[in-house]
């Protein structure tokens, strides 16, 4: 750390940059504002599992920020990124902290000993900004908090960055009223709810066994061998697999006391106010990217009328009756149905389909998420928001309170309906026009909602008379809407990556008619095996074994054919 603090006299340029683009001029008068954020994805401004500039601007911590400018001087900067996740621009310096797949703990640039199979929560330098230079940030931490380690002279967590800036506001002679959003805690329940990431083993909810005839034969047994070595699952929900990947209440409960007490016990300039609005979680079991049996069956009957769930998947509501529980039925994760729907459509039979969700009439569970393991996730999420609410209560009258997991949950399952433009925003995937293309970050609208419901709650409590969000204005221009009612919706028009680009498969060709549905490119299978390349890779024996070969660089279409040789020994040739 020491050659990192006399790197800051050689930089001194940039960072007068940094500070004159960021603070800009303030009006005359004491009410200056300064809002930040501290937390995940959805504070972020993750949409369609990435994140850019145009998401970012849609996002709504930056719709809250639009509505405050209105009323009040504000400063809020955001750090934006362009297609390819680079920041722009890399010298800024943000306020809104929050980082796309942050927890609790994360925050505070700490792993969590369970979700890696460790023995002890340790510091990882990968929840750390530390980066000397713009070429060098490789990560989101590093791309998101990039400069403020510059001028702290030391690593920095979400945390550590918002501690510098409150001492930067106290160090300048004036008053300064800081407003800090606070939702942190969905990812300690999202990777037992999604069924994918982690690691010792990383988990992935692809039906790899039912789609080895479609793959090639090496990405086939390096991943059979990174299975074996217990680096690799693709059974998620298993009980034991969503009770290791939970954060256990307790420690949540440590780290919301923890982190919560560093952010209102930092210094204060005389006549600062500091108000810390703490967000509650919704249940992750209730968004678009698990997917029911109506779902399974409305979408695999374009494909083949004949089409449905075995008799061992519990149904969300009886065939053709109207749902009245949505947390009724088991579940699969979006990318199980992605690969159920080219399986359908690239030549499998329904029989062969459905052994995704059942083998020898006993059910699939490591791919299927049962009604009783997503109320057991509930369950602990409810732990998690009373631990919320509890240190909330212990904190004065300046930490507030919003239930917006509440609001949320009632919006989405159709306790408390919101009717937007005629459409009534719900849970499901794309019909439900609430959420983005990866069913689990919220769209345009969505965000919107979100936005409004907060800025009802800071007006309350700070009677700053902030205008809300037209939410059917903005429907009209929200790509992720189900235009024509086919269940499909058109996405928005930027360059697709990564992820990203299996999303974009079933976007709808034409909106303005419900006949014109996706078609599949000839690759699907070439796109889906690359998906399953990748996590593979993560594992030490996949890597190992793709170098080996030296296939790590090689395009899988470039991948030898079965019983052609390679150059180097692996295991797969000493077996």
């Amino acid at each position: 750390m020491h050659n990192r603090a006399r790197s800051w006299v050689g930089l001194a340029t940039i960072l007068s940059f940094a500070i004159t683009t960021t603070a800009g001029a303030q009006p005359a008068g004491d009410s200056r504002w300064t809002l930040y954020g501290v937390g995940d994805s959805l504070t972020h401004g993750t949409m369609d599992a990435t994140n850019n500039a145009i998401h970012t601007n849609a996002a709504f911590l930056q719709l809250v920020a639009n509505s405050m400018e209105s009323v009040v001087s504000l400063r809020f900067s955001q750090p934006f990124f362009d297609f390819e996740e680079n920041r722009l621009p890399p010298y800024r310096l943000p306020t809104n902290f929050a980082v796309d797949g942050a927890d609790i703990f994360t925050i505070e640039g700490l792993e969590y000993f369970k979700r890696v199979g460790a023995n002890q929560t340790t510091v990882n330098e990968s929840y750390l900004s530390e980066q000397l230079l713009p070429e060098l940030l490789n990560d989101n931490y590093d791309r998101v908090l990039y400069p403020i380690n510059l001028f702290a002279g030391k690593a920095v967590s979400q945390v550590g960055a918002a501690e510098w800036s409150f001492s930067l506001n106290a160090a300048i002679p004036f008053p300064r009223n800081e407003l800090v959003v606070y939702w942190i805690g969905n990812n300690d329940s999202s990777l037992a709810t999604l069924g994918n990431g982690g690691s010792n083993p990383t988990f992935a909810a692809i039906p790899f066994r039912e789609s080895r005839s479609e793959l090639p034969f090496l990405l086939v047994a390096i991943g059979e061998l990174a299975q074996r070595a217990g680096e690799i699952s693709f059974a998620p929900y298993t009980a034991s697999a969503i009770e290791r990947n939970l954060t256990d209440t307790f420690d949540f409960q440590s780290q919301a006391e923890r982190t919560l007490n560093r952010l209102a016990d930092a210094p204060l300039a005389a006549g600062t106010r500091r108000d810390i609005f703490v967000l509650t979680l919704p249940y992750y079991t209730a968004v678009g990217y698990l997917v029911d049996s109506e779902d399974l069956e409305f979408y695999l009957r374009k494909i083949d009328p004949a089409y449905t769930v075995p008799p061992t998947f519990a149904r969300v509501a009886p065939p053709g009756q109207p749902i009245t529980d949505p947390f009724a039925g088991d579940r699969v994760s979006l990318l199980t149905f992605g690969f159920m729907y080219v399986l359908l459509s690239t030549g499998s039979t329904i029989a062969e389909v459905n052994a995704v969700l059942e083998q020898n009439g006993q059910q699939q569970d490591g791919l299927v998420l049962s009604e009783a393991e997503s109320q057991t996730i509930m369950g602990r999420i409810d732990e998690y928001n009373l631990a919320l609410a509890n240190q909330v209560a212990s904190m004065g009258d300046r930490v507030h309170l919003v239930d917006t997991g509440g609001f949320l949950i009632d919006a989405l399952t159709g306790q408390s309906p919101i009717v937007v433009g005629g459409k009534t925003l719900s849970r499901k995937w794309v019909r439900g026009s609430a959420l983005s293309l990866d069913g689990v970050h919220p769209g345009y609208t969505g965000q919107a909602a979100i936005a409004n419901f907060l800025l009802q709650h800071i007006n309350a409590e700070l009677g700053l008379g902030a205008p809300l969000h037209d939410l059917d204005q903005i429907l009209t221009t929200d790509p992720y809407v189900d235009g024509d009612g086919d269940g499909f919706a058109p996405g928005p028009d930027h360059p697709a990556t990564a992820t990203t680009e299996l999303l974009y498969l079933l976007r709808d060709p034409d909106d303005a008619n419900p006949s014109a549905e996706p078609v599949l490119p000839a690759n699907v299978w070439s796109l889906l095996s690359n998906a399953i390349l990748d996590a593979v890779l993560r594992t030490p024996t996949g890597r190992t074994e793709a170098d080996l070969l030296g296939l790590t660089d090689l395009p899988l279409d470039q991948w030898p054919a079965a019983g052609k040789p390679t150059t180097k020994r692996s295991t797969l040739e000493t077996r």
